[in-house]
Parts: C-alpha cells; sequence; structure tokens
C-alpha cells in the first residue's frame, strides 16, 4: 500500500505513541495507525480544497 511520505512519518508516529501507551501488538499498532494517519491525510486535502474553492467563489 502506498503512503505519501507525510502520511508515513505521521502513520509511523502514531504507532509509537500506539505501543507505548496501549497494550497491542506491532502489528496491530502499524495497522490502526495507518487507517488513522489516512483519515487524517483526507481530511487534510478536503480542507485544502475546500480552502481553494472558497476563495475562488469569493473572487467571482
Amino acid at each position: 500500500m502506498y503512503l505519501s511520505p507525510t502520511t508515513r512519518e505521521k502513520a509511523v508516529a502514531i504507532a509509537q505513541e500506539l505501543l507505548k501507551t496501549n497494550n497491542i501488538s506491532p502489528r496491530e499498532a502499524v495497522s490502526k495507525a495507518i487507517l488513522i494517519a489516512k483519515n487524517w491525510a483526507v481530511k487534510n486535502v478536503n480542507r485544502r480544497v475546500w480552502k481553494k474553492l472558497k476563495s475562488i467563489e469569493e473572487i467571482i
């Protein structure tokens, strides 16, 4: 599965946090971290698109 470098960094950080705080296996931590990071990336992109659309709307 391809993750952008930013999303991958976010997933690694989340996985490390999950391993420190929760009592789960590394495999579970990584899969959960990937899901969280992908959701974060989608929300990030959606926000950027929304802001661009809003600025275009103001120009028109």
